[in-house]
Order: structure tokens, then C-alpha cells, then sequence
């Protein structure tokens, strides 16, 4: 089954910003969440999120996504740096 990934424009404002290979990097891991949004792999270090309900937590690097799933549809609600989230 393959999902669909959709943005929030905060979260493009945010990839904008970052470095060009920092942004490759992440732009890379949320296009692999439309394989398995679910389950980590390398590549993809995820973790569903304890406090949160239907959060998902996507690491990339110092770089953390939050994310939610809602039927075939990836929802990235927010992206930030280490230390500065949840």
C-alpha cells in the first residue's frame, strides 16, 4: 500500500531554510514515508509518539517531523530542530 505525503506550509518554509544538503536529506526520509509510515527502517527512524495521540515522530539527523496519518494520507504537521519540539 503507498501513501500519500502532504506538507504543511510551515513545514516547507522550514525545509526552505535548512542548508541544500540538509534539505535533500530531509526531503529524502518524508518521500519514504509514502512506502511504510508505520514501521522504522534505515532511513527512516520512527516512533510513535507516547503523549501525542496519532502522532508519528520521523528523525532525521538533528531534524525532527511530526506527523499524523489519516486513511492512504501522510499529514507532516511540523518540523524543527532537536531540543526545540514536543
Amino acid at each position: 500500500m503507498s501513501y500519500a505525503v502532504f506538507l504543511h506550509p510551515d513545514v516547507e518554509k522550514y525545509l526552505d531554510s535548512l542548508p541544500q544538503d540538509e534539505r535533500k536529506r530531509c526531503y529524502e526520509s518524508l518521500k519514504n514515508l509514502s512506502d511504510d509510515p508505520f514501521r522504522p527502517r534505515s532511513g527512516c527512524n520512527i516512533k510513535k509518539m507516547s503523549g501525542k495521540k496519532e502522532f508519528y515522530r520521523l528523525r532525521v539527523g538533528n531534524r525532527r517531523f511530526l506527523y499524523v496519518i489519516k486513511e492512504n494520507d501522510v499529514l507532516v504537521e511540523e518540523g524543527f530542530k532537536r531540543g526545540k519540539g514536543y
